[in-house]
């Protein structure tokens, strides 16, 4: 009940029903008024204009008996009750009156003041009056009512008094009682009315309005093609075609919004750069991929996860301008610039972008690590070559012990000038996508035994452990065994070089798809700005360029397109001080069960 009267149907119908019942209650108390005025006025008249034909007959008879009788006749023939008083209220003809009231309300009526029977002997014609008769001694008149009207009269010659006339107005009271009755059933009748016609009204006016509220609320709801169907030309109908309008253009306002949205989004995940946003309380809203990996990667370095971008925005909220910063994590150089967002001259967030410089910062290094590895690797022999033979052309050494020492050296340098060239023959054909692999199914159990037994005698020479960890049952596997035995066997070459006496070198196997080669050690690590770059060629964690230790600073990025070669990938997690872990990942394509291959 409460949701009608606060809609607009309710209101509206209350409205018309508040209105049309005053205006039917109005119009039967005029109405009423009006009857009974009108009753009164009239009856009294003619009450009045038959006692005024009395007194006349009364003024010409000289007979008072006959006069009487005559007055009697026709108080019954107008049912019309007769007093004839004298000039000292006396009653006469008492036995004339007709038997309308009984004796003792007769003296009430005629002594009652508002019939004014004193003036009417004087002479005077009073008003007709009510009289209102409210005993309570249970007689039949009692709470009745009469209308008398009293006038002059002359009798017998010069004698003067009064006659008076009146009547029951009970005829009045039926009447309004049928009139109320005519206005109770006028008035149920238009209260039924005007209800349907209120509410077929307000249902017309309201319609427009609850579909303009359920279009609002498919519009807040995302459904902006929702559209009120126009039913009318009035203002409504107008209202309704405007509403409409109006969700149009919104709708092709959010579909070009969400054009451009996508857009963005598209251009954000496309970017080589990493982008951030950050709101007013400091947190990361938005991100793309580079921006992901940065976090990562500083997550793993500070595992607090205080990320030096909350840093850089206290900077923009503090002096409201842009920030740059060089930050170093995990080996990478990023280049950070932070500008502060605005929403009505505050500070709403800060967008900021990050470029990893690491490649840009690193190629000239490498070019000229790579100018220097070539020239080292190179100039180094060939100085040995020219001036041993120079010694041995110019006669220098004599001896036949002497010139063989010299001529063995001039071999080995020449073969490692040649296995120089051989590895910068394969490293280059391994990139052109030229690897030639002769895979057989290996047992991997004898395999890396034999490989452990291989570098036995080298560990022990060098005091390290080397320990092989195997999966109890480890499956047969498809590989080309000697480009894997290269991989690994540069590996534990490596790893036993830089770990120190007491040290170990474990080679572990488990897994089955994939199978996972570890090879690590206890030794120095490897610099976390290194890491990025181990696999690159002529690349050196160990910066000493000892002869002969250091190697030629190809064998991992050879180890790289090898694995590469077979479908897996290698890996590399070290920490400065605490050893270095190289991961192998490699496919199986041999099912053991069946004695096939898969692709």
């Amino acid at each position: 009940m409460d949701i009608l009267f606060r809609s607009v149907v309710g209101k509206l119908w209350m409205t018309i029903i508040a209105l049309f019942a005053v205006v039917l209650t109005l119009f039967s108390l005029l109405l009423v008024q009006f009857f009974d005025s009108y009753y009164i006025r009239e009856q009294g008249e003619t009450l009045q204009e038959l006692a005024k034909k009395l007194a006349q007959n009364f003024e010409n008879s000289r007979n008072l008996p006959q006069s009487l009788q005559m007055a009697s006749g026709l108080g019954e023939a107008y049912e019309t009750g007769l007093i004839v008083v004298g000039s000292r209220m006396e009653r006469l003809g008492r036995e004339i009156t007709p038997n309308l009231l009984p004796q003792d309300a007769e003296e009430l009526l005629v002594t009652d003041p508002n019939l004014q029977l004193d003036k009417a002997v004087a002479g005077k014609y009073p008003a007709p009056a009510r009289i209102i008769f409210k005993g309570d001694s249970g007689a039949p008149h009692d709470r009745q009512q009469f209308l008398a009207v009293a006038v002059p009269l002359t009798y017998s010659g010069d004698k003067h008094g009064a006659i008076v006339t009146y009547q029951a107005i009970e005829a009045i009271d039926e009447s309004m009682l049928e009139i109320r009755k005519i206005i109770f059933v006028v008035g149920v009748l238009g209260f039924t009315l005007t209800t349907v016609f209120a509410f077929f009204l307000s249902s017309r006016i309201a319609y427009p309005l609850r579909k303009m509220k359920e279009t609002a609320h498919q519009i807040a709801e995302g459904e902006f093609h929702a559209e009120i169907p126009i039913r009318t030309n009035d203002e409504i109908g107008e209202l309704a075609s405007s509403f409409n309008t109006m969700a149009s253009r919104l709708n092709e306002l959010v579909h070009a919004l969400s054009n451009e949205k996508e857009q963005l989004a598209s251009v954000l995940h496309s970017m080589v750069d990493g982008v951030m946003m950050v709101d007013a309380d400091g947190k990361i809203v938005v991100t793309n991929p580079p921006a992901e990996h940065f976090a990562r990667d500083w997550a793993y370095e500070h595992q607090e996860g205080n990320l030096p971008i909350i840093d850089l925005f206290r900077q923009v909220v503090a002096t409201e301008q842009a920030v740059n910063a060089d930050i170093a994590v995990q080996g990478r150089n990023w280049s950070i610039v932070m500008v502060p967002l605005y929403d009505r001259g505050q500070i709403r967030g800060a967008v900021a972008v990050l470029r990893d410089l690491t490649k840009e910062r690193k190629m000239d290094k490498l070019r000229k690590d790579f100018l220097a590895n070539v020239s080292h690797e190179l100039r180094t022999p060939l100085s040995m070559l020219q001036g041993y033979s120079e010694a041995i052309v110019d006669g220098v050494v004599e001896s036949r012990e002497e010139q063989q020492e010299l001529a063995k050296i001039i071999y080995d340098e020449s073969v490692r000038m040649s296995r120089l060239v051989n590895e910068l023959l394969d490293i280059a054909r391994m990139e052109a996508g030229f690897v030639e692999l002769s895979k057989e199914t290996i047992a991997l159990v004898p395999y890396l035994e034999r490989i452990q037994r291989k570098f036995g005698t080298l560990a022990k020479e060098r005091g390290v452990a080397l320990r092989l960890v195997m999966d109890t049952a480890l499956p047969s596997i498809l590989i080309d065994p000697d480009r894997i035995e290269q991989v690994l066997t540069n590996l534990i070459d490596n790893a036993l070089r830089h770990t120190p006496p007491e040290g170990t070198v474990t080679l572990r196997a488990s897994g089955e798809q994939p199978l996972v080669l570890e090879v690590s050690d206890t030794g120095s690590g490897i610099p976390q700005e290194d890491l990025p770059f181990v696999f690159e060629r002529f690349y050196k964690a160990d910066k000493a360029r000892t002869r002969g230790s250091a190697g030629t600073g190809l064998g991992l990025a050879i180890a790289k397109n090898i694995v590469e070669a077979h479908g897996g990938a290698i890996n590399v997690q070290s920490k400065l001080g605490e050893g270095t872990t190289f991961i192998i990942q490699l496919p199986n394509n041999y099912k053991e069960s069946e004695g096939t291959y898969s692709d």
